[in-house]
């Protein structure tokens, strides 16, 4: 009886770690950095991101392309930035839809999610008209990346907390 516990409590114990590891996110943020564009009346965001653990992007049936990207089943690495409260009131926002998005304006990516071990992302999006910009710069930060593979939301990393 007492093999039979302590088999129980190691399995436990493995399972714990082994779960613990898989939802570990993708990528740490290394370094943030926020503009207003008063011109074009955008936020913009350049951010670094350090991968952390190899992702599977494409299914096995997809290893190669004419293209620099492999569109396979919507299977594809994105990402977005999800504004908190202060900034929400500053923000032009999507209307059709259930989620919290900021209407975006633009954006970028250099690197190979899959070959590289720093990406580096940037993001635009809509500011309201007559807004303060000072308040949009300090409300910027409090914000959560969204890294989405496809449709589904696969880290959600908070963008005050980065090294």
């Amino acid at each position: 009886m007492r093999n039979k516990k302590t088999i129980t409590f190691m399995l436990l114990i493995l399972l714990t770690f082994l779960t613990a590891f898989s939802r570990e996110n993708p990528f740490v943020v290394k370094n943030v950095e926020v503009n207003v564009i008063k011109t074009a009346n955008i936020l913009r965001y350049d951010i670094v991101l350090e991968k952390t653990k190899e992702l599977q992007l494409y299914g096995k049936e997809a290893v190669d392309s004419p293209g620099h990207r492999l569109f396979n089943h919507g299977e594809v690495l994105n990402f977005a930035v999800r504004p908190g409260v202060a900034l929400t009131s500053l923000m032009e926002m999507e209307s059709k839809t259930k989620y919290v998005k900021m209407v975006i304006r633009g954006g970028g990516e250099s690197g190979n999610s899959s070959a590289d071990t720093e990406k580096t992302i940037s993001l635009e999006y809509a500011i309201k008209k007559d807004v303060n910009y000072e308040e949009v710069r300090k409300s910027a930060l409090d914000s959560t990346l969204l890294v989405l593979l496809g449709n589904k939301v696969i880290a959600e990393i908070p963008l005050n907390k980065n090294g």
